[in-house]
């Protein structure tokens, strides 16, 4: 495997030119598949960042350097290694691709960059970064989160042909190791996820990859409720040992004022993984709208072996209660007139629901907003024509 590094970050890592592999022999697959170039992000604090691009598929990696010291050039390659390990995983790769992928890359060596054209698309992966920095969390050397984004952000390989570099790795791997070989090993999280409101029985139960984000969840459970995504949320994890454990949206010093650093231990749920949290601890609550409280509990039941890296709506029960119909005691007065045709309210108060109650969607047009959630990450439910069935 060889790292095309740009002249600026080869000064950073103090490789010297006498030091460097021939940078030329990558142009074309399988060779372009093994080679990644990098260059270097320095912040306002400081702080040192390197993003590797795939040579074959755009496919981004980026890693955080410690910013105490400066790292070895042996430590710089097995960062290297352990973030590229990393983000494929956390796309459901399994470990036996990957393991045969960098056996059949070699060992790593750094050299210049290729070509202007190569460096150029480096530049625009770059911006890409930087674009959503956010996702990047300077607590860890790897970052997982970042490469789901702009791995999924189009490409252009000439005038009118675009593609995604997520699914032009997949097709990578499949054309090196061979349509017989699974690409896939993810290991799904069966969840039941149940609205606690007195004695209603409203609940999900989905698949989950392990290696998703509370983010990821968060945009599911709005999704499979038919929330409309329009009010701040959180998770609460119970530990019989540690402290409480707040998983939430960001760092809004509004909702910071209400933490109480001496019994909570807080984290984003960006960075978060489900394997990270699941099953170990199986006190999970999912709170929505802080003002009508709508409490979800969100309970493991088991893992599903899969070679399909994506959430799937299994079935449920039950019809939530309309946003903002004012908690738990507002749903009860919203069906105690609903029950009845004859309340004076009844004509203004269906006409109110309809914009606000849940719509019923089909199984299959559940699963296709969820795989729309996955591809584009961020907070966004999609919207779908309403249907009955």
């Amino acid at each position: 495997m060889i790292i095309q590094c740009t002249r600026a970050l080869l000064n950073q890592l103090g490789i010297k030119v006498s030091e460097l592999a021939p940078a030329e022999g990558y142009e074309a697959f399988p060779q372009s598949f093994m080679a990644w170039h990098a260059n270097m992000i320095i912040d306002d604090d400081n702080e040192r960042t390197i993003v590797l691009m795939n040579n074959e598929t755009k496919f981004p990696a980026v890693i955080c350097l410690p910013s105490h010291r400066d790292p070895s050039l042996s430590e710089i390659s097995q960062l290297i290694r352990e973030t590229i390990t990393g983000v494929f995983r956390t796309e459901g790769i399994s470990q036996e691709v990957i393991d045969a992928y960098f056996e059949k890359a070699g060992e790593l060596s750094f050299s210049k960059t290729a070509n202007r054209s190569l460096v150029a698309r480096l530049n625009r992966s770059v911006q890409e970064v930087e674009v959503m920095w956010e996702y990047i969390d300077k607590d860890v050397s790897a970052q997982k989160y970042i490469s789901m984004i702009t791995g999924r952000m189009i490409q252009m390989a000439g005038k009118n042909e675009g593609f995604y570099p997520i699914e032009k790795t997949i097709a990578r791997f499949r054309e090196l190791f061979g349509e017989n070989q699974e690409i896939f090993d993810v290991d799904l999280y069966q969840l039941k996820i149940q609205l606690t409101i007195g004695n209603h029985e409203i609940w999900r139960r989905v698949l989950v990859p392990s290696t998703y984000s509370f983010q990821h969840l968060h945009n599911i459970i709005q999704t499979v409720f038919d929330w409309q995504n329009s009010h701040m949320h959180e998770y609460f994890v119970s530990r019989p040992v540690e402290k409480k454990l707040r998983i939430m949206m960001d760092d809004n010093p509004e909702m910071m004022d209400f933490v109480d650093f001496e019994r909570t231990e807080i984290c984003y749920e960006r960075f978060v993984a489900l394997e990270e949290i699941l099953p170990e601890y199986s006190g999970l609550l999912y709170v929505y709208d802080f003002g009508d409280s709508w409490e979800h509990t969100v309970t493991f039941e088991k893992v599903v072996k899969s070679n399909l890296f994506q959430a799937t709506f299994v079935e449920g029960i039950g019809e939530r209660p309309p946003e903002d119909v004012g908690g738990e005691g507002g749903f009860q007065y919203y069906l105690d007139i609903m029950a009845d045709e004859n309340d004076p309210e009844y004509e203004e108060m269906k006409e109110w629901a309809e914009g606000q109650r849940e719509r019923k969607f089909s199984k299959e047009t559940i699963n296709r907003r969820l795989n729309d959630i996955y591809k584009s990450y961020s907070y966004h439910v999609p919207t779908y024509e309403f249907i009955n069935n």
